[in-house]
């Protein structure tokens, strides 16, 4: 086997019921050939003028458009976007398949950078989807292929969390999978959309994640109302739609108002996993990828170096030390008010001069949430006291 460094990210700790890009999203939309890109070519843009420079128009390219779009609105212009077309024929499902060359395409073209990907589809007028849980089959065939193919990614130190667009919803929310009964903490689904046409406004979710720190959820109501006019779940219009707690507690990203405040947000940032998963939401999928991310290009400048010993064969305590402050450094001067805490421990009984390799522990203490903000308020007699 080739020398090389392992990371293997540990599980079931948090006991829940070079400055890296935290902000470059993909994007995978239905579209056609351009003047200026071709099906299944990657392209970076960073604004709505780069998409008209390439031909994309709300005419020719509906469904990208669209989605684009509503990323500016959110991320704003200069935002780095990776986008491909793909042949509005294809499936979600085939588009993130491993094995085929369409989203493996598009995150090897960006080399890394890709941190979140946004998997839509905007079928022909003739496609009729074949409905199953409430949902078109296409977005559960979808899921585990996401899954199977963000933790090929992970190997590569290259992690990408997938959204996929939560399709053609029936409006039934009793029908629908409980993602929260799944294992794939690197997927989620997306049933918020600007429109009530069965769709799901995947740039929007991508870019409001464009926008903010690894670490904040995607529901903040202090990140401001979303821009968009009105909000829906398939048909439905979420001022009037009663099925959005179920459908949160399943675990899909969805809208939602607030009594007294102009505008839409989305719930929360759940992912296709239950929540005892320590993974199973997007800020803390993107806490622990920078932090992968992070951790791989300080370690692998060490790899196959030289490493002093003591007479048993164990490593020395300065070079110990030494490597604890590198990363401890790193760390806390690109991921500052991203973490609670970070801890690193590098033992020194390790034999390096037999075995060839140093093992590192590290600990993440994420950000906490209010989630749920419980006031006990009543009137008060003072004569009572």
């Amino acid at each position: 086997m080739l020398p090389g460094i392992k990371i293997n990210l540990t599980n079931g700790a948090l006991g829940g019921v070079s400055p890296s890009a935290d902000g470059v999203m993909g994007l995978i939309c239905s579209g056609v050939a351009t003047i200026g890109i071709n099906l299944s070519e990657p392209k970076v843009i960073f604004g709505m003028n780069d998409l008209k420079n390439i031909g994309i128009t709300a005419d020719n390219n509906v469904g990208a458009y669209r989605h684009v779009k509503e990323y500016y609105d959110t991320a704003g212009e200069g935002s780095e976007l990776w986008l491909m077309l793909v042949a509005s024929t294809l499936s979600m499902s085939d588009i993130v398949d491993n094995s085929q060359s369409y989203a493996t395409v598009l995150l090897n073209a960006a080399q890394g950078r890709i941190n979140v990907l946004g998997v839509t589809r905007t079928p022909s007028v003739a496609y009729s989807p074949i409905i199953q849980a409430g949902l078109d089959k296409d977005v559960y065939d979808t899921i585990p292929k996401a899954q199977v193919l963000a933790l090929a990614y992970e190997a590569k130190f290259a992690p990408i969390t997938v959204l996929v667009e939560g399709r053609s919803y029936t409006g039934n929310e009793t029908e629908v999978t409980d993602l929260r009964t799944m294992s794939n903490n690197r997927v989620g689904v997306i049933l918020a959309s600007s429109m009530s046409d069965g769709s799901a406004s995947v740039g929007l979710v991508l870019g409001r994640m464009a926008a903010i720190p690894v670490m904040r959820n995607i529901g903040r109501v202090k990140s401001g109302a979303l821009p968009i006019s009105t909000g829906y779940v398939g048909a439905k219009k979420v001022d009037t739609y009663t099925g959005l707690n179920l459908l949160h507690d399943k675990g899909y990203i969805v809208l939602r108002k607030f009594v007294g405040k102009e505008g839409y947000y989305f719930n929360d940032d759940p992912l296709a996993t239950l929540i005892s998963d320590d993974y199973n939401s997007i800020t803390n999928r993107r806490v622990i990828d920078k932090t992968l991310r992070l951790v791989y290009k300080t370690y692998v400048e060490e790899l196959l170096d030289e490493v002093p010993v003591d007479a048993k064969g164990n490593i020395i305590i300065p070079i110990a030390s030494a490597w604890q402050s590198k990363i401890e450094n790193v760390v806390n001067s690109s991921m500052l008010g991203e973490l609670s805490a970070f801890e690193v421990f590098i033992a020194t009984n390790q034999n390096v001069l037999s075995t060839g390799k140093i093992t590192i522990t590290i600990k993440v203490t994420p950000i906490g949430y209010a989630k749920t903000i419980v006031i006990n308020l009543g009137f008060n007699n003072p004569s009572n006291k």
